[in-house]
């Protein structure tokens, strides 16, 4: 009976890992969208969106504060989208997923919006945002706490979940297992633990819910062929939750690399 389960388990691991094997041809990588001249006058978080879905993890945006009531030209309007420092980047070409993308805005001067305090808030909320750095246990001492607790049920995990919701985190880990996400044979739900692979065990269950390798957001130059368990990686991802029934902490990749 052993080894009937024995073999039933490494038949499924096959299934997996050659199915995961037909999706790695553009690991680390992301698709352009439509040209710079058709993002022209479009709505910059747009423009944006389109950029993360096809992968991207290096966006950058530049106003261009030129505008003043009563031109035809709307505030957030693109001017230009450059790639890689190329504004006349060709639509549907595979390049490195962290390839600078830099979207330029037309916007008004900050001197001249009277009337445009809602603005000016989520402006400032913005930059806020895109200046928190990630959570380490160098710098957040509650983040070092639940990586070292031995119970996966500490409720200082919840806590830490709870107050960092939306906060990326960084940390080395591993994949402790990989499944495939309900019935399907090309998304996967990933448990990633803290530490190195076969070394001591703690910190919370880091969940990875239904995402194809794309999602991953692997990068570096030694990415394996296929993404299965038993790897060590050094790991940033955006705190989703904490369920407290499962005790599952879920996560969303920003940029995972392989450690040695």
């Amino acid at each position: 009976m052993k080894k009937t389960i024995s073999v039933i388990l490494a038949l499924i691991m096959f299934l997996m890992l050659t199915a995961c094997g037909n999706n790695n041809k553009h690991i680390g990588q992301a698709k352009t969208p439509s040209g710079s001249a058709v993002m022209q006058g479009q709505d910059y978080k747009d423009v944006i969106e389109r950029f993360k879905e096809k992968g991207f993890v290096n966006i950058k945006t530049e106003k261009i504060e030129d505008l003043i009531t009563g031109w035809l030209t709307s505030d957030g309007e693109v001017e230009e989208v450059l790639v890689g420092g190329d504004v006349n980047y060709s639509p549907d070409q595979w390049v490195d997923a962290n390839t600078e993308v830099i979207i330029r805005y037309h916007t008004f001067p900050e001197e001249t919006t009277e009337n445009t305090e809602t603005e000016i808030t989520e402006n400032t909320e913005t930059a806020e945002e895109e200046i928190l750095e990630n959570l380490t246990i160098e710098n957040c001492p509650e983040l070092a706490y639940i990586l070292d607790t031995k119970n996966e049920f500490d409720p200082q995990i919840k806590n830490f979940a709870t107050k960092y919701k939306g906060r990326n985190i960084e940390f080395d880990g591993y994949t402790a297992s990989v499944l495939p996400h309900e019935n399907y044979t090309t998304r996967f739900d990933y448990l990633i633990c803290y530490g190195d692979y076969e070394g001591p065990i703690s910190g919370p269950n880091f969940q990875i819910n239904n995402v194809n390798y794309t999602d991953l957001h692997l990068v570096g130059s030694n990415v394996p062929d296929t993404f299965g368990t038993g790897i060590n990686i050094h790991i940033i991802a955006e705190v989703v939750g904490y369920n407290s029934g499962s005790g599952i902490f879920e996560i969303k990749p920003i940029k995972i690399t392989i450690r040695s």
